[in-house]
């Protein structure tokens, strides 16, 4: 397996631990797993989907960072490269490139950025356009910028579709434009943009 589609002239070293990946849109998930590094990045693998270009915090369980062993870091990145894997458990495997030399150290500081946009848990049935066909899915949690939605048909990582959302309390339905920004077997995550409130 190639781990280097980039050919980098950083020596990377072997290390395989858990890690969680999270921001403002996608949340917190759960699922991936580093198996290289160098001074500037990891390379992990994950079955979500997550586009190239997308910063993040990656919460490292065991540290090869760390002065000692076990010590769970946190270090804001960006996913530079995405490569859908044959031979390995996970569907993506993910090169990240540091966007800070140190670790995140005030845990305030990042949950404030991931607030930015509260998730709120719920279940919601939906129906939604992609592709001039309409297809029925279930919102699991929503905030003003965007929902992760629960759907079975595939649908790709960047495209665009459009919502109808029942409110129940004003017994009207919202019309929403989105982008998906990453995906699991699960579901895709959709960003609301501000210019595409319909």
């Amino acid at each position: 397996m190639d781990l280097n589609p980039e050919q980098r002239d950083k020596t990377r070293f072997p290390h395989e631990t858990p890690i969680t990946l999270e921001n403002n849109e996608i949340g917190v998930l759960h699922g991936a797993r580093m198996y290289d590094y160098s001074d500037a990045g990891l390379y992990f693998e994950s079955d979500y989907s997550i586009k190239p270009g997308t910063e993040l915090f990656i919460g490292i369980t065991s540290s090869p960072y760390a002065s000692k062993s076990d010590v769970y870091e946190c270090y804001r990145a960006e996913i530079k490269w995405r490569k859908s894997l044959e031979k390995s458990a996970f569907f993506y495997g993910y090169g990240a490139k540091f966007l800070a030399i140190e670790p995140v150290k005030n845990k305030a500081h990042r949950d404030e950025e991931l607030r930015k946009h509260p998730r709120k848990a719920c279940s919601i049935p939906v129906k939604y356009l992609s592709q001039n066909k309409i297809y029925r899915g279930k919102i699991e949690n929503i905030s003003l910028g965007g929902i992760f939605l629960k759907t079975t048909n595939n649908i790709s990582v960047g495209q665009r579709l459009h919502l109808a959302m029942p409110v129940r309390k004003k017994g009207k339905v919202v019309k929403r434009a989105g982008k998906i920004i990453w995906s699991n077997p699960q579901g895709v995550g959709i960003e609301f943009r501000e210019s595409e409130k319909k």
